[in-house]
């Protein structure tokens, strides 16, 4: 067994593993993103009319929509397929309407849901480990260990130009520590089952891929430590792929 997965067990099987776990996946209350009042109020009128089509497109404007349906992305991008659509407005109408007005309200100003900041929340939490986080000129000519700043995409594109690395979607973390370069994602896997799976597959997929001169890394913290759950659980045991818990970023590093 990889010593990394070995300690990462440990660390996940102790006490206080998710007191320390928060300092880096913060799970903020976050506040309700309220309705203009007069968009709120026609909101209502066409509610207690039933124009579903006027409904619908009041709807949009709001940040978030009322009811998860995999068709409303498409009818943001496409406003007029309201109206060359008929079946699925009637659908979603009809969703919208079993609500009740109050329900839809409530709906239509709900939180940002926490786990879609995680991302950010990991990268906010990268200068606590004490190393330079550098733009892309600084940190190409600097010595010692350094971070890349930047979002997804640029450490992608860094990846990729810099270091010939082949990636299909963005990554969460790029260090070097004087000539060694290391690529990671990062991943708090909340629910257990086929979250817990697919993590795993894309994590070890992403670090078998030897592409570039870059070492690569998956942090993983949650339910995929815990010897409850047998089948996932024997995947990473027999594995000797560098997956770990985010918590011990700081001694891998120091340990390169």
């Amino acid at each position: 067994m990889n010593k990394w997965i070995k300690k990462s067990i440990e660390i996940a099987n102790a006490p206080g593993y998710l007191d320390k776990l928060n300092k880096i996946y913060v799970m903020n209350v976050n506040p309700e993103r309220p309705l203009d009042k007069d968009l709120e109020q026609s909101i209502q009128k066409a509610f207690k009319d039933k124009k579903t089509k006027k409904l619908i497109k009041l709807l949009l404007e709001a940040e978030v929509f009322p009811v998860k349906d995999s068709y409303i992305g498409f009818i943001r991008a496409k406003e007029e397929a309201i109206d060359q659509n008929p079946e699925t407005i009637k659908r979603i109408g009809e969703r919208l309407y079993g609500l009740g007005i109050e329900r839809l309200l409530q709906e239509a100003t709900r939180p940002k849901e926490t786990n879609r900041q995680l991302g950010s929340a990991f990268r906010q939490w990268l200068p606590s480990l004490g190393y330079p986080i550098l733009e892309k000129d600084e940190f190409t000519k600097a010595k010692g260990i350094v971070f890349l700043k930047g979002s997804d995409n640029v450490l992608k594109d860094y990846a990729k130009k810099s270091l010939g690395c082949k990636l299909s979607k963005g990554i969460d973390v790029l260090f070097k520590k004087d000539d060694i370069y290391v690529i990671g994602e990062a991943k708090f896997l909340t629910t257990p089952g086929g979250e817990q799976d697919r993590g795993f597959d894309d994590a070890s997929k992403f670090i078998n891929s030897k592409s570039g001169t870059a070492k690569r890394i998956a942090l993983i913290d949650g339910y995929i430590w815990l010897e409850s759950n047998k089948g996932i659980y024997n995947k990473i045991i027999k594995s000797n792929l560098d997956i770990f818990s985010a918590l011990l970023l700081k001694e891998f590093i120091e340990a390169l």
